[in-house]
């Protein structure tokens, strides 16, 4: 069953990239019709639409996708990339035990291969485990071929839902949040909702905890997708920061499985002020 549905989707996403390439003749005949201008003006248009869709994490123009909770409820999610990670995963399960937060951990299925026990240890304590593909190949996961990124989806899920059979991932997120035209409708043929987020500190790339504790509470809100990181050099320092922060401002933290989410509101994501 699995092959037929691996077929189908695969078949779906060469129809999308066949689709994308359309324009390209039309271009190629404007040009050969004098019209420079035209062939230029359409070819950019393709191009920009193409890198917006991309590289623009929480634009959903390629599928849908959750980018924040329902803001009625005094409610937000913390989400937790990159794990499990020895050091780090349970330093940070103390942390949150803590402060009564369950978060939802996206685990990379190789480190989770690596660290089974930490696996189950997020479960156990009441947490929820996504999928963040097989080998978090960030640099260039926005420009893989639709087989390509079917094998780090669905490896990782195969990885993840042997170490907990119970409880197998019901939420996928794309390294760095970049996703093409096939991702979404890869992870749905997987029985995954791609989920984003609505509120980062940049972790990932800044080490002032101060700072990235900042960018988080400048979108901290009733219905926030909070995002930190596993594997930084201030990841234990920057999930202190955080939960305190997410504790003092009321927000109920809960795991994902009790929260009601909406996956085709369109939400702005306006820039930090510097």
């Amino acid at each position: 069953m699995k092959a037929d549905i691996r077929a189908s989707c695969l078949r779906r996403a060469y129809f999308r990239f066949a689709l994308t390439l359309a324009p390209i003749p039309v271009v190629i005949w404007l040009a050969a019709r004098g019209q420079p201008l035209a062939a230029a003006l359409l070819f950019c248009t393709v191009l920009t639409t193409m890198v917006i869709g991309t590289l623009v994490p929480r634009c959903s123009l390629f599928g849908r996708m959750i980018k924040q909770l329902p803001q009625a409820e005094n409610q937000a999610l913390l989400t937790i990339d990159d794990g499990p990670h020895p050091e780090h995963t349970p330093a940070i399960l103390d942390i949150l035990d803590r402060h009564r937060i369950k978060a939802l951990f996206f685990l990379v299925g190789k480190n989770a291969a690596l660290h089974p026990q930490l696996v189950r240890e997020i479960i156990t304590r009441g947490h929820e485990i996504g999928n963040h593909t097989q080998t978090h190949p960030a640099g260039t996961f926005w420009i893989l071929h639709p087989g390509r990124l079917w094998r780090e989806i669905a490896d990782c899920q195969e990885t993840l839902a042997a170490l907990c059979p119970d409880q197998p991932p019901r939420f996928f997120r794309p390294p760095a949040g970049h996703h093409n035209l096939f991702t979404a409708l890869i992870a749905h043929a997987l029985g995954l909702r791609m989920m984003l987020w609505s509120a980062r500190g940049f972790d990932g790339v800044l080490t002032d905890v101060p700072t990235i504790t900042q960018r988080i509470a400048r979108r901290l809100k009733a219905g926030a997708i909070v995002l930190i990181h596993e594997g930084t050099p201030v990841a234990v320092e920057v999930a202190q920061a955080v939960t305190s922060l997410l504790t003092a401002s009321g927000l109920k933290c809960v795991p994902p499985d009790s929260l009601a989410f909406s996956d085709d509101e369109v939400v702005v994501e306006r820039r930090a002020a510097p």
